[in-house]
C-alpha cells in the first residue's frame, strides 16, 4: 500500500475535466504511473462508462443484501470501465515501464468516499480516486472486494520528471520539483 498518491497538476486538470464532461453521469478513468512507497500518477486515461444493469453479473445489492441507494441504479450512480480500454491502457503503460495504479471516477452530487458498490466491485488491490466536484477529491487504497479494506490516502500535487516526450499531462521543464501542496 502506498503512503500517499502524487498527481501532476496537469493530470489533475485533465482528470477533472474528463469526469465533469459526462455529468450528471459518473465519469471514469484509469490512473497510470509509477509505484514505490509514493505512487505517482503520470498519465490519466479517460474511459467510457459502460455500466448497464446486470453488467458482468454483478448484483445491485450491497454486502448486507439491502439496496445500496434509494435511487434506481443508473450511470448517474454507477460506473464500469470498458474492459477493452483497460487492456489498451495496460499495454500502453507497460510499453513505457509504467503500470495502471488504479481508477478514478466521479460522484456527481455525492461525497468523495467509496460507496458499498465501489468497495464490492473492486476486483483487485489498487488506488481509487473519487472526485465529488464541490464535495472534494479524495484518494483511497482498496485492498479488494471487502467492505473493511478501504484506507484513505494523502493526495498531493507534484511536478513529475517527464519520461516520454509529448505526453498529455507531464510537466514540460524536464525537472522534478520538490514543492507539493495538499489537495483539500
Amino acid at each position: 500500500m502506498p503512503w500517499q498518491l502524487c498527481i501532476d497538476v496537469e493530470c489533475l486538470m485533465i482528470l477533472r475535466s474528463s469526469l465533469e464532461a459526462v455529468a450528471p453521469e459518473e465519469g471514469c478513468a484509469l490512473l497510470i504511473g509509477e509505484s514505490s512507497s509514493e505512487w505517482s500518477v503520470r498519465q490519466v486515461w479517460p474511459c467510457c462508462n459502460v455500466w448497464i444493469p446486470g453488467l458482468f453479473g454483478f448484483s445491485e445489492l450491497d454486502c448486507n443484501g439491502a439496496a445500496d441507494s434509494q435511487a434506481v441504479p443508473s450511470r448517474c450512480s454507477r460506473f464500469a470501465l470498458d474492459p477493452r480500454e483497460q487492456i489498451a491502457a495496460q499495454r500502453w503503460a507497460r510499453a513505457r515501464g509504467w503500470q495502471v495504479l488504479g481508477s478514478a471516477h466521479s460522484h456527481p452530487g455525492g461525497e468523495p468516499v467509496p460507496s458499498a458498490v465501489d468497495r464490492r466491485w473492486a476486483a483487485a488491490a489498487g488506488v481509487m480516486l473519487i472526485d465529488a466536484g464541490r464535495g472534494g477529491l479524495a484518494a483511497w487504497w482498496l485492498q479488494g472486494p471487502s467492505p473493511d479494506a478501504v484506507h484513505a490516502l494523502p493526495l498531493v500535487t507534484c511536478q513529475t520528471i517527464p519520461a516520454q516526450p509529448n505526453s498529455s499531462c507531464l510537466g514540460d521543464d524536464g525537472t522534478s520539483s520538490p514543492s507539493r501542496s495538499q489537495l483539500r
